[in-house]
């Protein structure tokens, strides 16, 4: 009888077995476990706010294993990549690790670079004025001078050797082909003392609003001053051509404005009903910017008898 029992047992439990042992291989198959790359940026963690942690790579290369339908579903923002500094102090730290955090069953099985040599420094903060940079050039004839930055200055913080290298803020600011004045805002730059931009450290603000102003040149020109007579004189009379004194004018202005003033009319005299010579005092009449030496001229008109 417990022969006959084990004669119907037997069957059963190698046919169990043989069915976990195809599950098993069936599920590897299906769901193989595969391996695949992530880039992944790196975290400090648990670092006291008065210290700034320096030379901390920005990402690592991280090598992930896992089966393949978790894997489907994984994510870069799944996986973290951090730097736990909890209890540190200012100083170095060669060899540092990076510690890496895999969800689920996975398995981080490369971290390149795993390891990286960090500088820990003090928190500092400097306040410096924003100077103006011209580049670019205006044409001929044209200058820029600045009118106003606004803010005036900014902040700078972060590692006390990074701010203590800070010599100045620069506004760089184009002048290429500009022959009217400007407001723009432009981005700063922080330099050290031979010029070269610091990085890694926060600017506050990041921009600046700049006021340049265009201004043309002035040059000076001897310019021919005319008079137009209207009217008809007394009954008997004749109006004769105007004179004019002095019959230049010594003009100051833009060069642009200079270039195409050839004359300048000052305008009409009426010589209606006239019986003898009219003369008056006219203003001599110049552009916007410009001046004029004199500024008023005499202009006689001769009226006689006809003959």
């Amino acid at each position: 009888m417990k022969y006959t029992k084990f004669h119907w047992w037997l069957p059963k439990i190698l046919c169990l077995i043989a069915a976990c042992a195809f599950w098993l291989y069936v599920m590897n198959e299906q769901n193989p476990i595969m391996t695949s790359t992530y880039t992944v940026p790196v975290e400090v963690r648990n670092l006291d706010r008065s210290l700034v942690a320096l030379d901390v790579p920005k990402s690592v290369r991280v090598d992930v294993s896992m089966n393949r339908n978790s894997l489907m579903r994984l994510r870069s923002d799944d996986i973290h990549a951090y730097v736990d500094l909890q209890n540190a102090t200012d100083g170095e730290y060669p060899n540092t690790k990076i510690n890496v955090s895999v969800p689920g069953d996975g398995e981080a099985v490369s971290v390149t670079p795993a390891y990286f040599d960090l500088t820990i420094d003090p928190y500092a903060v400097k306040s410096l004025p924003i100077t103006v940079s011209f580049f670019g050039d205006l044409p001929d004839g044209y200058k820029a001078n600045l009118r106003s930055t606004t803010p005036g200055g900014l902040t700078v913080a972060g590692s006390s050797s990074s701010v203590a290298s800070v010599d100045r803020a620069v506004a760089s600011v184009n002048l290429a082909g500009k022959t009217k004045s400007f407001t723009e805002f432009d981005s700063i730059s922080v330099m050290d003392a031979n010029g070269n931009t610091v990085t890694g450290i926060d600017i506050m603000p990041t921009q600046v609003r700049v006021a340049i102003d265009i201004t043309e040149e002035k040059k000076t020109s001897n310019v021919q001053l005319t008079c137009r007579v209207k009217g008809t004189p007394a009954a008997g009379y004749a109006a004769g051509a105007p004179v004019i004194s002095p019959l230049v004018a010594t003009v100051t202005a833009p060069g642009s404005v200079l270039e195409d003033l050839k004359t300048i009319s000052l305008g009409e005299i009426d010589v209606t009903g006239a019986s003898a010579p009219v003369v008056q005092q006219l203003p001599v009449p110049v552009p916007e910017g410009a001046e004029s030496v004199p500024e008023t001229v005499t202009v006689t008109v001769p009226v006689t008898a006809a003959t």
